[in-house]
């Protein structure tokens, strides 16, 4: 350490000041004129506590008639007892979900499968498919009618040979369900999804329990995703997944096998890690079927006993996840609550709603017919005007949706800080080809302006952010004018699209380079080109426009993405940074496309990097009397090009760097002192 100034290559003559601003974050930065920055783990000691991951298995009895027939029961009960005996091998519990016609013939043929399974500690629990059991619309029964149902089945599963039942799943449409477990005397519920759409919401992913203040219904999840700390049930949050690859399972399987969705499992359990902090309960929990998984009749449920020995037994040996019964969680988090009284675990200590309202499908815009939708989440202060983020999805411009992508993680802590936030769908090709997609996203920006006594937002605060194609889209947003011709025809044409900050996640921006992103069927689709040469794939490209007048601009993308290059980013920000647009460029270390994990846990954490997209956006859009609103405390810090020294610093922190040549020197950051 002390030959750190022996090392630096030339006297240091330029200075720069590089600004950090997290409100409770780690790992946010504002660069100047450093090429770019890496995030590594930290050993300081801040980073000494480490977050435990709560970890269980979840069996879905579905209500099939097939349970009538012995032969067909009896060949899930053997397949339940296995996948049992595979956890217990690795230390682990099951939490097993049932309901009739199984219990039925599980009485019937006095089969003693529950009580085996408690006696090894796993937990029986009510799995309800209320249009089973209830009927056709069985949203517009009462309360009684449903506990009286849900009572009933706890009775079968109890006559089965359970001694108790606290955990269920289903009803997840109906306002009054919290109401109609509690007269049946549960309390824990997990694996929230619409029945109708097989669509999670953004709302509810992550891995912090909460209690709900009210029930679901099929427009709205914002009471049920408002922790009421007098709440009468806990929920289970699944844990840290893209909604969008969980909804596509069987796609996923059908293209890929089994491995292929354990695969998927494994990089959302490395997510849920990265989520996790050391003060909170954390959950991930993932759901199997009889039957399901059981692959080769050789070798049944293979791929589950290598998931169980590669991926999740030696997070247990290392301390990092911990095996847990469904209930269990609950009781964890209910411990949790006694010393931390009032709080939202979602939040950083705060007790604090997640938004007072939800507007779902809000037409923005409408272009050739197509009525364009936006979702609007509303934040809970009072204070006027707001100010604005519109989120952009990805999805190689084919696909997706204003609820999925590697953005809309970042929807429940941008509102929670006092941000109007937008979430729009635009045209996809191939059907509409580019620039129909931009045009979208600009005619959004100009609709927000146009509305903004309406909503009482902010018209000269606005920001964007997006991952993959989303990425792009935002970035283009960022740096064209109305010059580039991208305005379109969907309205408020006296309203300017310019925004005032931009969040690029991973996102092409030079689509004259040949890359997996941008191959020649993606750019016939969405371009009708093939070649990389042609000129609409330099005027869709963000490089092309830089100008020193545009906005602010943050750059994350994965160190090993594999999509889109890194490259695309690395040359996106030297292009900013030579027409002295200021930038910042982080790369995160072990992370793939979307921050998927490539080898290892990724640094900073998905949880930090949605602090990180916070803090940027506190700074350049929410702002008090021109600064952010943390304050800025000058930290102690030490720097070297050796990778292996580690920087230090403050929470919220401004750091001052001199550099001779920006281009011969790479900053390595680490420990940013977490709570």
């Amino acid at each position: 350490m002390e030959k750190a100034g022996m090392t630096m290559r030339k006297t240091l003559i330029a200075i720069m000041i590089v600004t950090l601003v997290l409100a409770g974050a780690t790992y946010a930065v504002y660069m100047g004129s450093i090429p770019y920055l890496m995030a590594l783990d930290g050993n300081s000691a801040e980073n000494s506590a480490e977050p435990v991951l709560l970890f269980g298995i979840g069996i879905h009895i579905e209500p099939l008639g097939e349970y009538n027939q012995k032969v067909f029961f009896q060949h899930h009960v053997e397949d339940i007892r296995m996948l049992a005996g595979m956890a217990e091998k690795y230390g682990g519990v099951l939490t097993v979900q049932a309901q009739t016609p199984f219990t039925l013939m599980a009485i019937q043929s006095r089969e003693t499968l529950f009580a085996d399974l408690e006696a090894h500690g796993h937990e029986i629990a009510l799995h309800f498919h209320e249009e089973a059991h209830l009927g056709q619309n069985p949203e517009a029964l009462p309360v009684e009618t449903w506990a009286e149902a849900m009572s009933q089945e706890i009775s079968y599963i109890k006559q089965a040979g359970a001694t108790k039942v606290l955990y269920w799943s289903g009803g997840n449409l109906y306002p009054g369900i919290l109401d109609a477990v509690a007269l049946a005397g549960l309390d824990v519920m997990s694996d929230w999804k619409n029945p109708h759409t097989q669509q999670t919401d953004a709302l509810v992913v992550g891995v912090d329990p909460w209690r709900p203040a009210g029930g679901p219904t099929e427009n709205s999840l914002v009471l049920f995703a408002k922790h009421d700390p007098q709440g009468k049930i806990v929920f289970l949050p699944d844990g840290s997944y893209d909604p969008q690859g969980f909804a596509a399972k069987r796609q996923m399987i059908a293209k890929g096998g089994n491995q292929a969705y354990f695969d998927f499992i494994k990089g959302s359990l490395e997510r849920s890690l990265d989520a996790a902090q050391p003060d909170r309960v954390n959950v991930f929990h993932i759901t199997i079927h009889p039957g399901e998984f059981r692959g080769d009749p050789a070798h049944p449920y293979s791929v589950v006993d290598r998931f169980l020995a590669e991926v999740v037994n030696p997070l247990v040996v290392s301390g990092k996840v911990r095996w847990a019964t469904f209930s269990q969680m609950a009781d964890d988090f209910a411990g949790w609550e006694k010393t931390h009284p009032g709080v939202d675990p979602r939040n950083s200590g705060v007790s604090i709603d997640q938004a007072s309202k939800v507007e779902r499908d809000a037409t923005y815009c409408t272009v050739d017919s197509v009525q364009l939708k936006m979702d609007i989440y509303y934040p809970t202060t009072d204070k006027k005007p707001q100010p604005v983020l519109v989120y952009v999805h990805g999805g190689g411009w084919t696909k997706g949706n204003k609820g999925s992508g590697a953005g809309s993680l970042d929807i429940r802590e941008l509102v929670r800080r006092g941000y109007f936030v937008a979430a729009i769908n635009y045209r996809l090709a191939p059907q509409y080809k580019f620039p129909a997609q931009i045009e979208d996203v600009k005619c959004a920006i100009r609709f927000l302006r146009a509305n903004a006594e309406k909503y009482g937002i902010d018209s000269e605060r606005i920001g964007a952010w997006g991952g993959s194609a989303g990425g792009h889209l935002v970035s283009l947003l960022g740096v064209t004018d109305p010059s580039a011709g991208f305005e379109g025809s969907g309205g408020y044409a006296d309203e300017s699209s310019r925004v005032q900050a931009v969040v690029d996640m991973f996102g092409p921006t030079d689509l004259t380079q040949i890359f997996s992103g941008a191959n020649p069927q993606i750019l016939q689709q969405v371009f009708g080109v093939t070649d990389s040469n042609a000129e609409i794939l330099k005027r869709a490209s963000p490089v092309t426009y830089v100008t020193s007048d545009d906005p602010q601009f943050l750059i994350l993308h994965g160190e090993k993405d594999a999509l889109v290059p890194l490259s695309q980013s690395q040359e996106f920000y030297k292009v900013l940074i030579g027409a002295h647009v200021p930038a910042t460029l982080v790369i995160v270390k072990n992370a793939g496309h979307g921050f998927a994990p490539a080898g290892g846990r990724i640094s900073p954490s998905r949880a930090e990097i949605t602090k990180m997209i916070a803090g940027f956006f506190d700074q350049h859009i929410k702002q008090v009397d021109g600064k952010s609103q943390d304050s800025l405390i000058e930290p102690q810090f030490t720097a070297m090009e050796n990778p292996s020294v580690q920087w230090t610093a403050l929470r919220r922190e401004s750091i001052r760097v001199s550099v001779s040549d920006p281009d011969q020197v790479t900053m390595y950051l680490s420990g940013w002192g977490r709570n």
